[in-house]
């Protein structure tokens, strides 16, 4: 650092000397020479500080700035004025880079059909909930949701109750409210239906049907707490009472998911080893034996259920599952 110091300091004073030879009596040999050292050394000076991959050619670069120090004072002016206006009026063109403009897509007041690559996803509209700046935009998500099956719009909806906005939170609490609503219209109509139905299997498949509609009220998340655990000791009531007269092995999955979502783990695995004996395909109980054993803290089993398990679909959950476990 003291070399490029001194170096500066140096090319002011050969720059110096050479101005003053030309203003008083001229000596242009000694004027140009003083003038062409001050020129080496600040095209030194600024090599030095020239970003690292502007320094492929080292020699190259010090001729050109040597040369542009150099011929400043004379071509400085004429230099500049040619070179900008031919690069005004002829700037380069790359035809290899093709720019495509599109529209942006207004968010969609009813929710799309989900493609490989959709316009607006389930996480999209989260992300607009949480992070955009303009209540319309936030409104218009909800708006989107409310027109999405409730298992997608229920989340949706729920973080949207803790949005700044009222009117806001109102839409998605009413839109929460309205599904919770006709839930419970349907559980009363069954309700009555069960009691005045005595003969079987009717009265079993409509116990089954009310115990799933109990279910759907904690599996949406719509109860929660004292509520959710009502809810599925209902569903699991119903359920055991219709599988008395009518034993099917999906009424023994649906037990088994109840006991689970109870935390009865013992009892959750006894009912879907039920499914199996009953004719349920091994597929379709293998991912719950799995939740099971991952509960009780029996990992080497919970590892060997996902390997009998067939391969998934590529992107699924169960794939992901299947991968980890796999490791």
């Amino acid at each position: 650092m003291i070399i490029i110091i001194v170096a500066a300091i140096l090319g002011c004073i050969c720059q110096y000397f050479a101005l003053v030879e030309v203003l008083e009596t001229p000596n242009w040999f000694l004027a140009i020479l003083l003038h062409a050292i001050a020129s080496i050394l600040f095209a030194i000076v600024s090599y030095v500080f020239i970003p690292k991959k502007y320094k492929t050619t080292p020699y190259s670069s010090l001729l050109l700035m040597f040369l542009l120090l150099f011929t400043l004072p004379v071509l400085g002016i004429i230099g500049v004025v040619v070179a900008l206006t031919f690069a005004l009026c002829k700037p380069l063109k790359n035809d290899e880079i093709e720019i495509e403009e599109h529209k942006i897509p207004e968010l969609p007041f009813e929710a799309r059909a989900i493609s490989a690559n959709p316009t607006y996803s389930i996480g999209g509209l989260k992300a607009i909930l949480k992070h955009a700046s303009e209540p319309n935009k936030r409104l218009s998500a909800v708006m989107a949701a409310r027109h999405m099956s409730d298992s997608q719009a229920i989340p949706i909806l729920k973080l949207a109750l803790k949005d700044l906005e009222d009117d806001i939170r109102l839409l998605a609490y009413s839109t929460l409210d309205g599904k919770e609503t006709k839930l419970n219209e349907k559980i009363s109509l069954y309700q009555q239906e069960i009691a005045v139905t005595t003969k079987q299997p009717k009265l079993s498949h409509l116990q089954k049907q009310l115990a799933e509609l109990y279910w759907e009220l904690s599996y949406l998340g719509l109860a929660q707490g004292a509520l959710r655990k009502y809810v599925l000791e209902k569903a699991e009531a119903l359920a055991e009472q219709s599988i008395e007269h009518v034993k099917t092995p999906a009424t023994f999955i649906f037990l088994g998911r109840i006991s689970l979502a109870l935390d009865k783990y013992e009892i959750a695995h006894e009912y879907l080893l039920k499914a199996t004996e009953f004719g349920m395909a091994r597929r379709h109980v293998l991912p719950y034996k799995a939740e099971v054993a991952f509960c009780m803290n029996k990992f080497d089993d919970c590892k060997r259920y996902l390997k009998e398990l067939p391969e998934q679909p590529k992107g699924s959950e169960l794939r992901h599952l299947q991968e980890y476990w796999h490791e």
